[in-house]
């Protein structure tokens, strides 16, 4: 296999957020704005994360480490816990703009609606393994069989993740982190709203 080092990188993860958790987090002088929060569109910063708020760090590494089955994902079969990141904001949004627009359109969920993310910011350390190029079997935007066979092969290997092309976004790249011990950080950064125009997410 080959690896890419990386020293402490930055990746980005956007996070869905419900409305519940949001108001328990925004300080009551925020209430006006977040009564408005859904009619939003872009960047939201209710207030400036401060250290009792924005260190998420241990809970991503509590949830690599949950045992039991998580969520699927490309390189994840729901076997194991993984958690992807995008090398930068446009590629999360573009990832996550995909999954959460094909959910809604399925549930024939009527244009108007919104959804909130945490922008997480993640910086690693380590060696992945690193697929970016070549490796079209793995990249096929609708194809997860052999990726995800991959994925459970590099999990039982002990690597700590893998680094990939986006498959929504064109020069876009992502990470899929299986051991949390490599994660340096993770903090709340700011949060986004996308919302659904029928079609998709924007």
């Amino acid at each position: 296999m080959i690896h890419a080092h990386f020293l402490n990188h930055p990746w980005h993860q956007l996070k869905f957020l419900s409305v519940s958790p949001l108001s328990q987090m925004v300080p009551p002088a925020d209430g006006p704005e977040l009564a408005g929060l859904l009619a939003r569109v872009g960047v939201f910063r209710p207030w400036p994360p401060g250290p009792g708020n924005a260190d998420r760090l241990p809970h991503l590494r509590a949830c690599l480490r949950m045992p039991g089955r998580g969520p699927r994902s490309r390189f994840c079969d729901g076997s194991f816990r993984s958690v992807n990141a995008g090398k930068n904001l446009a590629t999360c949004r573009a990832e996550i703009a995909f999954h959460h627009g094909r959910a809604l359109r399925d549930s024939g969920e009527p244009p108007g609606a919104a959804r909130i993310f945490e922008v997480l910011a993640i910086r690693v350390g380590g060696d992945y393994v690193d697929v970016r190029k070549g490796h079209d079997d793995l990249h096929r935007p609708e194809e997860y069989g052999p990726p995800q066979a991959f994925g459970r092969l590099v999990k039982a290997g002990g690597e700590a993740g893998i680094v990939y092309r986006s498959v929504r976004r064109r020069t876009g790249e992502c990470l899929a982190i299986l051991d949390g011990q490599g994660v340096k950080a993770c903090a709340l950064r700011e949060l986004v709203v996308l919302r659904w125009d029928g079609e998709r997410l924007i």
